[in-house]
Parts: structure tokens; C-alpha cells; sequence
């Protein structure tokens, strides 16, 4: 997921806004990540039985 293309359009425009970094550099800092499809998909696997679809609380299939 993501905007397609991205990464490509940074950097061709704005090189210098990405860099590599060692895990370790991120030790005592805050970061954040966002989760949030992961989430859904975990949520799609393991929060039904059988055929049951996830739904939302109005009763409609979530489908993302």
C-alpha cells in the first residue's frame, strides 16, 4: 500500500530527504509506524469463523 511511485518522485525532487540508517540509531527515540493495513489484515484473518465476513458496527462488510 502506499502512493505509488513515491520513493521514485523523492527522489528525482528531493534527494537528500531519504537516507539509510543503521537500526541501532533508532534506540531511545520515538518513532512512529503506521500499521494500520496490517492491522486490518490481521483483523480479517483471525476476527471471523468459518465463512463470516469482518464487519462494521452498522453490520457491512468491510472490504479494503
Amino acid at each position: 500500500m502506499g502512493i505509488k511511485g513515491l520513493t521514485k518522485l523523492l527522489a528525482d525532487n528531493a534527494p537528500n530527504c531519504m537516507k539509510e540508517q543503521k537500526f541501532d540509531s533508532y534506540f531511545n527515540r520515538k518513532i512512529a509506524i503506521d500499521a494500520s493495513m496490517s492491522i486490518y489484515q490481521f483483523l480479517v484473518v483471525v476476527g471471523r469463523s468459518g465463512t463470516q465476513m469482518l464487519t462494521n458496527e452498522a453490520g457491512e462488510v468491510t472490504r479494503y
